[in-house]
Order: C-alpha cells, then structure tokens, then sequence
C-alpha cells in the first residue's frame, strides 16, 4: 500500500491552481478530477475514501474510469473543494462530430 505523499504547501497551492484552471476550462474527466482531488490531499485511496464517507472501492473505480458512483458519494467527495455534481455540456469533440478549424 502506498504511503501518504507530503507536499510542500508550495506544492499544493500549484496543485490547485490548475485543478480549477483545469474544471474551469471543462477540461477535466471524472477520473481525472478523482485523482487530482486525492493527489492535492497527498492521501492514499484507502485514506481519501475514509475521509470523505465512501469506501476505497468506489474512488478505485472513479479514477480507473469503471464506476458508476452515486451523486450522493460524489457530492461528498466534491463538497471539500467547494465543488458539487451539475449538468456540463457536452463538447462536440466528445460526441465524434468532427470539429471546425
């Protein structure tokens, strides 16, 4: 099992910034998201998911791309960085339509 990686507060704050540059620009997938949300907190998955009242499972299966949480675990997990699950359009990048350009 991993350990808890320390970052320097310098670190984090760099971290951060780009996390929200990054949702933003809604340039971020969940899993993505999941596992900049963890790494900003330098927990292992097992520590991140006590803290935030789900199991290990389901941040293992967000951030691989495989599960299928609820809005209410993700809300929850969300809620530490002042985020919360809403409606995102849909690029059409994201759909296969060819882009202009």
């Amino acid at each position: 099992m991993r350990r808890r990686t320390r970052l320097t507060p310098d670190d984090q704050n760099a971290l951060r910034r780009a996390f929200y540059e990054r949702i933003g620009r809604g340039d971020m997938t969940l899993p993505e998201a999941m596992k900049a949300m963890r790494e900003m907190t330098g927990l292992t998955q097992a520590e991140f998911a006590a803290h935030r009242g789900v199991s290990r499972r389901v941040i293992q299966d967000i951030e691989r791309g495989t599960g299928n949480p609820t809005v209410e675990s993700l809300n929850s997990i969300a809620k530490l960085f002042g985020l919360r699950v809403g409606l995102v359009p849909i690029r059409k990048k994201e759909l296969g339509e060819p882009t202009s350009g």
